[in-house]
């Protein structure tokens, strides 16, 4: 990745810190001592490589979320309870319960178009979890209890409404997971897409 004006680096579609596919990411790691002179407002980047990663400018409003882990995650005996479950209430442990959508700080992994594949940090082989998911929808049309109560409203297919408000587009529709080693910040970071 080459340095653009002013010693900044430009974000890239592909290539360079994984394996080709997947949008490059470069983390960085500031303490609040770290920050001498704050800016009064986000620059621009000079060069993005691709709009859909550029989010529309919006407000944030945090807010936390209980997940499990995805529905195929879980022991056999605790995912047939957990089904038994879910005849009993009416209920969609995969919508309701499980991996939240949308963008989001830790968490778990929102496995979707593959089953769970053991990751690892590239530099010592430890264990990795789950830092960021960046996502271009924040509810899907399956979760109906994690819609925001501002959108229960919201008439129409969900991926053309509010919940993609940001309009991040992360190969085609999916989202980029980071994750950071266990033992370690310093080491690389993984990237997923799912």
């Amino acid at each position: 990745m080459a340095p653009a004006q002013g010693g900044r680096r430009r974000p890239a579609e592909h290539g360079g810190a994984c394996d080709g596919r997947l949008p490059r990411a470069e983390l960085r790691r500031w303490t609040a001592a770290d920050v001498t002179d704050p800016l009064g407002a986000a620059p621009q980047p000079a060069v993005i490589g691709n709009d859909d990663y550029l989010p529309e400018p919006c407000v944030l409003h945090p807010e936390t979320v209980t997940e499990y882990p995805a529905p195929h995650e879980p022991r056999e005996e605790l995912a047939e309870r957990v089904e038994a479950w879910e005849d009993e209430h009416d209920f969609c442990y995969q919508h309701d319960l499980g991996v939240a959508p949308g963008c989001k700080v830790g968490g778990h992994a929102p496995w979707s178009f593959s089953d769970p594949f053991p990751m690892a940090c590239p530099e010592y082989g430890s264990d990795v979890r789950p830092l960021l998911t960046i996502d271009g929808s924040e509810w899907d049309g399956g979760s109906g209890s994690r819609r925001p109560v501002e959108d229960a409203g919201c008439a129409g297919l969900h991926f053309l409404g509010p919940a993609r408000a940001t309009q991040l587009d992360i190969g085609r529709g999916h989202s980029l997971q980071l994750y950071v080693c266990t033992a370690s910040h310093d080491h690389p970071h993984v990237q997923n897409m799912q």
